[in-house]
């Protein structure tokens, strides 16, 4: 539960604290591929299978389909770029800092949420092994 109360914290301090004013291309892209990816991610997870925490439901499905074919978390991603976006709107310091913690708390969430995982498919270290955590290849 730490890691969510962490994970919104973080995103409602970037979203309280954003420039608009300073919003140009990059940002834009980062709101859009964002908004893409999670929207990708929820269609292809099916709303039966989303948590917010890190655990598994009773009948919780392995997914390695769609944009979970690229990347095992797409939905940090997506939260990882749109934050991005806000923290580049006003990149001062705290800004800075709040968004490696972000990215340090989606690291350890989903650790927590692949030790689940390995534990309850056995082909899960398969598809570790072929899929990048966030980001294709990585």
């Amino acid at each position: 539960m730490i890691y969510v109360v962490i994970q919104f914290s973080c995103i409602i301090y970037l979203i309280l604290n954003l420039d608009s004013n300073n919003f140009d291309l990059a940002e834009y892209l980062l709101i859009f591929f964002a908004t893409l990816i999670g929207l990708s991610a929820v269609v292809s997870m099916k709303l039966d299978n989303l948590s917010i925490l890190p655990e598994l439901k009773e009948v919780h499905q392995l997914r390695t389909q769609g944009i979970y074919t690229f990347a095992r978390h797409p939905m940090y991603t997506s939260v990882l770029l749109f934050c991005l976006a806000l923290m580049l709107s006003n990149p001062n310091w705290v800004a800075q800092l709040i968004m490696l913690i972000l990215f340090i708390d989606l690291i350890l969430k989903s650790n927590l949420e692949e030790e689940l995982l390995t534990k309850r498919f056995k082909n899960y270290p398969q598809y570790q092994q072929k899929t990048g955590r966030f980001f294709p290849f990585l």
